[in-house]
């Protein structure tokens, strides 16, 4: 066989050979790229968020996608994956809105200035009690009784108004009954009045 016969067919496994391996690089990158998404996709649920979350979830799961699908670093993927992640982490689900805007509605059906330092102290524990409760759950119907319940607690507590009323409506009756009552006095000291003359006469 003739040298360059032997080079020829040398030159060709070489050529196979390197194919091959490359294959098996290009085949390798994919398999990590694919776990990469496959990471990125498990890493959020857009179920739990509301429109504004899911679009902006998406943004970031499509070009993260993107990213990772161009490198070819197991390292530089892994960040990608942490970094998507972290911008989900920050970004507030449903429940956590509901939970908000529960607190706040509680918060809203009490203005603890309208009452004196008693009845401050009471609706504090109150509202700390019924936030902490609402932290709890997960369900806008039971927010909603939490909010009820705290609500009916806050209408038996007499404001700092009332007080007043109550306070001026006794003592008005207090002085009436003690008008009264020196009425009754005066009229009761008065006797036989007359002179010595008018009884010979």
């Amino acid at each position: 066989m003739k040298k360059s016969t032997i080079a020829i067919i040398g030159a060709l496994i070489i050529a196979v050979c390197a194919g091959g391996a490359y294959h098996a690089h290009q085949v390798k990158i994919k398999a990590m790229q694919d776990e990469g998404v496959t990471q990125l996709m498990a890493s959020v649920d857009t179920g739990l968020y509301r429109e504004a979350e899911q679009k902006e979830i998406e943004k970031i799961l499509k070009s993260t996608e993107d990213s990772i699908r161009k490198s070819k670093d197991q390292t530089e993927i892994d960040t990608l994956v942490a970094d998507a992640s972290a911008k989900f982490n920050v970004m507030k689900t449903d429940t956590e809105y509901t939970k908000e805007e529960g607190v706040a509605k509680l918060k809203e059906s009490i203005d603890p200035e309208l009452y004196r330092e008693a009845e401050k102290k009471e609706i504090k524990k109150i509202l700390k009690s019924t936030e902490k409760a609402i932290g709890e759950t997960k369900n806008q119907a039971e927010i909603d009784a939490l909010i009820k319940k705290a609500s009916a607690q806050f209408a038996e507590l007499k404001t700092d108004a009332e007080y007043t009323a109550e306070e001026e409506a006794a003592a008005a009756a207090a002085a009436a009954a003690a008008k009264k009552s020196s009425k009754k006095k005066s009229s009761g000291s008065k006797g036989c009045v007359g002179t010595g003359s008018d009884v010979f006469n």
